[in-house]
């Protein structure tokens, strides 16, 4: 069902994603691939029902959940835990390389890293899964890190991972690894790897980058008219083009408004407008965590909501609202950080909001 808001798990329910697919079955034979793009264009679903098509050991890991003990070594040692359990169900012998290892606790398909165990670092369980990779048929194993901008904060504290020194370690050493990295973040994420820092241990090494893409305006009007078929509704093309309108080719949000206009029980321009004040609420939301750590978030994002497009004009706009100068490293930082974090990009000297969803939120605060 292409309207399921839950992420695909399988190539049969993506739509239109056959050259990203092609693209991964190439650069999977690299040790480090990136798949970048931003928030809600399909990312996740492209990767796990990409992984889900392999014959090939693979583990996915969201890293989301990291936050809920604090981007902690125990909530990160929990969270490989629940993804080697998950694959040894179909790849049982990858226990055999585990139940000899001080920290390991096994019990049926179960495994349990013991983060508490100083023999036990990350490297070390690398180590094994890559004993295993080499002795199976394709000769390596997927391990996946999605929204892996989140690594970067577990840099700091007792007990710090570098995870840019355990990549680089892999790439060397573990021939029978393969990473695929996800970033809605992408500037994070990439501020975080510093792969053109000669002082970064992943410095000079091939890393592979695939960007996806938002849908072009045909293919998003097509996805939700096949959508809509699905349930066996004709919608005319006047409510699809102003679907598209609204959201662009973000198939996040073209799922989000399927979805609940079928809920509703229909889809007319009332129902369109109040699956938008939805999708403004749950941005709202978002955001909140982000004013609440400057509100110049609030005053830069209204800005360039409301048409100034230029550094400059961006620069006089806040200041105007603020009632104060601000230095230009003040508003080149804002500007960054923006960019950073996915929802502002700068083509050529111009600077817009990447979600139109979020732009319309942002010309109301």
């Amino acid at each position: 069902m292409l309207f399921d808001p839950r992420p695909k798990e399988s190539l049969e329910d993506l739509f239109d994603r056959e050259e990203e697919v092609k693209l991964l079955r190439k650069t999977v034979n690299t040790p480090i691939t990136l798949l970048l793009g931003v928030r809600r264009v399909g990312k996740t679903s492209l990767l796990k029902a990409f992984l889900n098509s392999l014959e090939t050991p693979h583990l996915y890991l969201d890293l989301r959940v990291l936050e809920e003990g604090g981007y902690s070594r125990a909530q990160l040692y929990k969270l490989l835990s629940s993804s080697v359990s998950n694959c040894t169900s179909r790849w049982r012998r990858i226990l055999e390389f585990f139940r000899s290892v001080k920290g390991v606790r096994i019990s049926g398909f179960e495994v349990e890293f013991d983060w508490r165990e100083r023999a036990l670092t990350l490297t070390s369980i690398l180590d094994k899964l890559n004993d295993y990779a080499l002795e199976t048929e394709e000769g390596f194993i997927v391990i996946s890190l999605d929204e892996a901008q989140i690594l970067r904060f577990l840099e700091g504290g007792k007990g710090r991972i570098d995870f840019r020194s355990i990549l680089a370690y892999a790439y060397d050493n573990l021939g029978g690894l393969r990473f695929i990295l996800t970033g809605s973040e992408v500037g994070l994420l990439l501020g975080f790897l510093r792969l053109d820092d000669a002082s970064s241990p992943l410095y000079g090494r091939y890393i592979s980058i695939i960007r996806v893409e938002k849908f072009p305006r045909k293919l998003s009007i097509e996805f939700l008219r096949k959508g809509f078929s699905e349930a066996n509704l004709d919608v005319s093309e006047d409510i699809l083009e102003a679907i598209v309108d609204r959201v662009d080719g973000i198939v996040g949000w073209l799922t989000f408004f399927g979805y609940t206009c079928l809920k509703l029980g229909g889809v007319s321009e009332e129902v369109v407008e109040m699956v938008s004040e939805k999708a403004s609420k749950l941005i709202e939301g978002e955001l909140e965590s982000l004013f609440k750590r400057s509100n110049q978030y609030r005053y830069f994002l209204r800005a360039i909501s409301l048409g100034a497009s230029t550094w400059s004009s961006i620069k006089r706009a806040v200041e105007i609202w603020i009632g104060r100068q601000l230095t230009n490293a003040e508003t080149t930082r804002v500007l960054h950080r923006l960019i950073d974090l996915g929802i502002v990009e700068k083509t050529d000297s111009e600077y817009r909001i990447t979600d139109p969803l979020i732009k319309e939120y942002c010309k109301k605060i």
